[in-house]
């Protein structure tokens, strides 16, 4: 199939500035005090600053604060909680003993998959159908996708969580249909916590530290694509000393598109000058070369994730501001679960009830040192927890005592497609029209002479999804600038889980 240049865009819906806005400040932010609303103002009313399409808050109430307190403090000690009984609505968290013995789950396993048998309905109809049950060992458990979670997510949330505080996450989709996962305002303030606490010990060798800076955001998480949300938040749950008013963070999009001038995103870079710097690879890579070009920045420390970093791309950016770069490998439906600050293996979290287990195609367990996929059991979020969530991604697994690396990492590779007119496209952009057209899944390839193929399993049967498979063609062609064959196929093809579906043999497109 083969689309016009002039076929019409796609508008997404979920990007159009204040569509839905149901909170006060106060209902996001219940712990702000007047020093941080007036900064995290500043940072929203600057003369300079983006169009800012969404709002969103922390929702952490003072309760919660003792909690993260102990998560500071389970990361600190480098061991995870103990705990068997997730029933509250914020979950506990206590130093805890280190895994009985290599290569052996550590206690809060079996306590995790005894009680995801009584209360998760998926267990119990594993239960019921006599496949696993309370008691069982780990690897008797079916191992679950990310289709599994498309599908049925209501059937991984326990039914004796109170749901009265759930935030909707969803995850980035890059490799199929988006996945929309329920969040606890702790367990995601967790996630802040430990991105403190990493950065914290990578700009430590720096003689660097992470405190609050008065007129300085404290965090900025990075995006480059056509469409995205972009907000200024407050980050009440970051730990500081007392009377310290809460830092400022942002999400920002350098696209020219969502600036009012052409000089404002420079000016509002410059004037925020953020201490610590997110994003995934492409975006980092963009953001050095508008430092390159005059932008006066002086991150402590950058963050990388969501695709994998290059040895080149590292080196490109500690070239750039010579601050320490934290690799960051995990998903939105399992959190973080490995970081690195180097060249070397990554390394799993220690302090977090993450399990990493390394499984072969037919999913049993391989020697430790062997090739699979990456296969996660996760008990931070109260609302998922996971038991054996297959990533896709494939490593293998060296210990070394208490500390657990994931050496040769294979993550998802940062894909951009080259448009006529010499411009770059991200994988990202095409992600979102592929994923509101309702596509289950898809390959979109870019041979070398720069022509596109679209392989797509449309998530309607019959002919509503083929007419939605040449729809979503038809707009991917008008975001590349280029005719696109379409091809429908089945499931089977292109694999479960989260197998690759960017490639490019254009020089340069694979980054």
């Amino acid at each position: 199939m083969t689309t016009p240049d002039d076929a019409p865009d796609l508008t997404l819906d979920e990007y159009a500035p204040g569509a839905a806005v149901a909170l006060t400040d106060a209902e996001r932010w219940p712990t702000l005090d007047d020093a941080g609303r007036a900064a995290l103002d500043a940072v929203r009313e600057h003369p300079a600053a983006p169009a800012w399409v969404h709002v969103t808050g922390d929702r952490l109430r003072p309760d919660d604060l003792p909690a993260l307190d102990e998560v500071a403090a389970r990361l600190a000690a480098g061991h995870p909680s103990t705990r068997s009984d997730t029933r509250a609505e914020v979950p506990a968290a206590s130093p805890g003993a280190a895994n009985p013995a290599p290569g052996a789950p550590p206690a809060w396993v079996g306590a995790l998959v005894d009680r995801a048998h009584a209360v998760v309905p998926r267990y119990r109809r594993a239960r019921d159908r006599g496949e696993s049950r309370a008691g069982s060992p780990l690897t008797a458990v079916r191992p679950v996708t990310r289709d599994d979670l498309r599908h049925d997510v209501a059937s991984f949330v326990p039914v004796d969580v109170p749901l009265g505080r759930v935030l909707e996450g969803t995850s980035s989709g890059s490799t199929g249909a988006a996945v929309r996962v329920p969040l606890h305002p702790v367990a995601v303030a967790a996630d802040l916590v430990l991105l403190q606490h990493l950065v914290t010990a990578a700009a430590a060798g720096a003689g660097a530290t992470w405190d609050p800076v008065p007129g300085r955001l404290g965090l900025m998480n990075l995006v480059d694509q056509r469409e995205a949300f972009t907000y200024a938040s407050a980050m009440t749950g970051f730990r500081r000393d007392p009377g310290v008013a809460a830092p400022s963070m942002a999400r920002v999009n350098l696209d020219p598109g969502a600036w009012t001038h052409p000089g404002d995103r420079a000016a509002f870079l410059a004037a925020q000058d953020p201490q610590v710097v997110s994003s995934s690879p492409l975006p980092l890579l963009a953001l050095a070369r508008l430092a390159e070009e005059g932008l006066a920045l002086h991150p402590l420390a950058l963050v990388s994730g969501a695709a994998h970093l290059s040895d080149v791309a590292r080196a490109r950016l500690r070239a750039t501001w010579d601050v320490p770069v934290v690799d960051l490998y995990g998903l939105r439906e399992t959190g973080a679960v490995a970081a690195r600050t180097d060249t070397g293996p990554f390394v799993v979290v220690a302090g977090r009830r993450v399990w990493v287990e390394v499984l072969d195609d037919g999913g049993t367990p391989v020697p430790d040192g062997d090739l699979g996929e990456v296969v996660v059991t996760v008990d931070e979020n109260p609302y998922l927890p996971l038991l054996r969530y297959r990533t896709g991604d494939r490593a293998r697994i060296v210990r070394r005592g208490a500390r657990v690396e994931l050496h040769d990492l294979e993550g998802r590779s940062p894909v951009r497609y080259l448009r006529p007119d010499g411009a770059w496209v991200p994988s990202v952009d095409a992600a979102q029209h592929l994923q509101a057209h309702g596509m289950a899944a898809w390959q979109l390839h870019q041979s070398a002479d720069g022509s596109v193929v679209l392989d797509v399993v449309p998530d309607a049967p019959g002919g509503a999804g083929s007419q939605a498979a040449r729809a979503a063609g038809d707009t991917v062609g008008h975001l590349l600038g280029r005719r696109v064959t379409v091809r429908e196929v089945s499931p089977a093809r292109l694999g479960a889980g989260r197998a690759r579906r960017w490639s490019s043999d254009v020089p340069g497109g694979a980054a």
